[in-house]
């Protein structure tokens, strides 16, 4: 019987340890969180130098559009419009890289971090869904006239525009189709994932706090 109860010591002297030793405490699990956080934000930085460099490119192409091209106004006007439609697109994500680099992740601010960077998020996710959905149309009308005159040396000036009606139209109509399925896709693969993230994070930090 002695021996029983000894070997019982010994198994609940095992127990516990083994428990002790995988038990993860409140500050690892914050810990980790902020890990996860530190590399959702790295990504989306990466994902913000690439909007950047998309709007860097298309207004250099077209402002050079603009001052080389001569002998067709239509052109022109149109390579401008499409430099002043991006300029406020530079100006938002330069904003919105400004803030990401100034976070200083910590397991003291952490809520606080995640909640911001879940309404930052969730907010450029929106605008950049409907001005894109409202300027997706319009882009493929501009992309038809900027190939004939780009591919084919067609002066949109002297384009018979009564008759451009309907292809316009058409762009219109399929501008916003397949601009609706790719922002869909887009917005996910660019930013939508870690917003998922972020948010998985911040209810898990909630449910540690709660648990507390």
């Amino acid at each position: 019987m002695m021996k029983l109860d000894s070997l019982k010591d010994v198994w609940q002297t095992y127990a516990a340890q083994t428990a002790a030793a995988h038990k993860v405490t409140e500050n690892q699990i914050a810990v980790l969180l902020k890990a996860r956080t530190e590399n959702s934000v790295t990504k989306l930085k990466q994902n913000i130098y690439f909007e950047l460099g998309v709007q860097v490119l298309t207004i250099l192409l077209f402002g050079a559009g603009a001052i080389f091209t001569s002998g067709d106004l239509a052109f022109r006007v149109l390579c401008l419009v499409v430099v002043v439609v991006c300029l406020p697109f530079l100006a938002y994500f330069w904003a919105r890289l400004t803030y990401v680099r100034s976070l200083n992740v910590t397991t003291a601010n952490l809520r606080a971090t995640l909640k911001n960077l879940i309404e930052m998020l969730t907010g450029l996710t929106r605008l950049y869904f409907w001005t894109n959905m409202l300027l997706a149309p319009i882009g493929l009308a501009a992309g038809q006239l900027a190939y004939l005159k780009l591919a084919r040396g067609i002066n949109i000036s002297h384009l018979p525009w009564d008759l451009m009606g309907l292809r316009l139209v058409i762009g219109f109509v399929i501008g916003a189709v397949l601009g609706y399925f790719f922002l869909k896709w887009y917005i996910r693969k660019m930013f939508g994932d870690h917003l998922k993230s972020l948010q998985q994070a911040y209810g898990e930090l909630e449910n540690l706090e709660a648990a507390a």
